[in-house]
Order: structure tokens, then sequence, then C-alpha cells
């Protein structure tokens, strides 16, 4: 019998991007967690930690995983070990998204993909990783340039941007929160 469709949001970005922030605000969020059972899926650990107490609805199991470990097997095992309607994964930024890809089952869909870049440090990990960095940018639905200020090339962000995806939408948060769409 075929399994019923995973939706899977998955949040990419290097270390101290802005990752476990945005999706720990998002869990918080009755718009996002109105109760489904959500498995979420942590490949680093950074300086922010999860905290479930603060959710509208506590039906979420972390779950912190070596990515070396990763198979379809062990992922449904998960999916069904806590009856998971729905996955959020935050995915190490030095491993290709293309390859976590490969190694989830089948019947998990990505609903959105969203990549998270510091913008005082991106073109750097640009300059010294530019295929991690596409990897990311390829398939992002929103790219999203926190620590941004007015001092920085908005248009060379926006160009390695567009010249990985030409469908990502493109953010720039500000230090005291604001953002601006490109």
């Amino acid at each position: 019998m075929a399994m019923p469709d995973i939706p899977m949001y998955v949040f990419t970005g290097f270390l101290e991007s802005g990752k476990t922030k945005f999706i720990q605000e998002t869990l918080e969020d009755e718009r996002f967690n109105t109760g489904e059972r959500t498995l979420l899926l942590v490949f680093e650990e950074g300086e922010e930690e999860y905290d479930v107490s603060t959710y509208p609805h506590k039906e979420v199991y972390e779950q912190v995983l070596d990515y070396e470990d990763l198979s379809p097997e062990l992922l449904t095992g998960l999916q069904k070990k806590y009856r998971a309607e729905r996955v959020v994964v935050e995915l190490n930024g030095m491993h290709l998204a293309a390859d976590f890809y490969l190694k989830t089952p089948d019947h998990w869909k990505i609903a959105q993909e969203v990549m998270f870049a510091d913008a005082t440090t991106f073109l750097s990990y640009n300059a010294n990783m530019r295929n991690l960095v596409y990897d990311k940018l390829k398939s992002a639905e929103l790219t999203v340039f926190n620590r941004y200020d007015d001092s920085i090339d908005k248009m060379e962000l926006h160009k390695l941007v567009r010249a990985a995806s030409r469908r990502s939408d493109i953010a720039y948060e500000y230090a005291d929160g604001t953002v601006k769409y490109d």
C-alpha cells in the first residue's frame, strides 16, 4: 500500500544564518502550527535551540540526525514512529541539498524550500564555497539575506541569486526586523 504524501518544508543555509530562529518563530505561529504532527529534523546544532514550550500546539517531534546515517528507511521509520503529517528540515549548509533529497522517501514532497544567508558573510561564502552556495540557491523559493544594511551591495546579492534561480523571491532583513523584498 502506498504511503500518503508528506509535505516537507526545508530550510537551508550556513551556520548562524538564522534558520533555527526562523523555524522556531514559524512553529510558534498559529497560522502554521495548527496541530499537525510535525517531525522536525535538525542536521546541525548552532547557538539557538528549539523550545517546544512556546508552540501553540506541542505535536512537534525534534530529531537531531547525523547526515551520514541518513536513508529513506530511517526517515520513514521516524515518520511512522511519530505519526508525522509533515516534516520540517533544518539542513546543514555544508551538505548538498540535492544529496539530501536523494535520501528522502519518495512520498515526501517538497512543499517549500527557503535559503537563509547572513548578508555580511555571503559574498565570502560564495567566493570560497561556490558549489555549496549554488546548490542552495538553485532550488530555493525564497532567499533571505538577514543582517542586511544599506552599506551592503544589494545588486551583488541579487545577481548571485538570479544566476542560480530566476524564480526565487529575495528578502533583505535589517537588524531592526524590517524586511524589504527585491
